[in-house]
């Protein structure tokens, strides 16, 4: 079983992150592409066991689980963790299998 992570747009994403990390490191450049290639190497380390899908890799028009399987290799017995962009510091995430979804399509 594997989980899919469906974050919303790159730019997005990484100027949340940024705007986390930048307090910290006071005097170095932190920018939104630094951090989405952050969280590319944290999912990257999970073994083969997580999938970084941002929103701009889907079709609109598609039901999310059919667009990760037909176009990430999702399989029914996968999760697909949605995060959505809520108060500043503050994703919404909702958590779904992917056989729920295909089974009603």
């Amino acid at each position: 079983m594997a989980d899919f992570l469906l974050l919303p747009p790159r730019p997005a994403v990484g100027e949340e992150i940024a705007r986390l990390i930048r307090p910290y490191l006071p005097g170095i450049r932190v920018t939104a592409a630094d951090c989405v290639r952050f969280l590319d190497g944290l999912v990257a380390a999970s073994g083969g066991t997580a999938f970084l899908v941002h929103r701009e890799e889907l079709p609109d028009e598609e039901d999310v689980a059919v667009a990760l399987r037909d176009g990430f290799g999702a399989e029914p017995d996968d999760r697909v963790v949605q995060v959505m962009t809520g108060r500043p510091g503050e994703p919404r995430v909702r958590i779904g299998a992917v056989a729920d979804a295909l089974a009603v399509g």
